[in-house]
């Protein structure tokens, strides 16, 4: 059983007509969705980034210089 499975796993391994296809495949699936949420959510992303960098710019304010 467990030879079958290595002789598989280097069969699959020694397989390189796909390769690029299933690159390009892997990184559809990432960038697609993350650019679907973009433009879904882009305008309350920055508000929330925005809301961050004010917060974060008042809180220096009160932060002695320690230089």
């Amino acid at each position: 059983m467990l030879a079958k499975l290595k002789t598989l796993a280097v069969a699959v391994h020694n397989d390189e007509r796909g390769d690029m296809a299933q690159i390009v495949l892997a990184v559809a699936l990432i960038v697609i969705p993350l650019m679907l949420m973009l433009l879904a959510f882009g305008k309350q992303i920055g508000g929330w980034f925005k809301d961050q960098n004010s917060s974060l710019t008042s809180k220096a304010k009160d932060v002695p210089n320690a230089l």
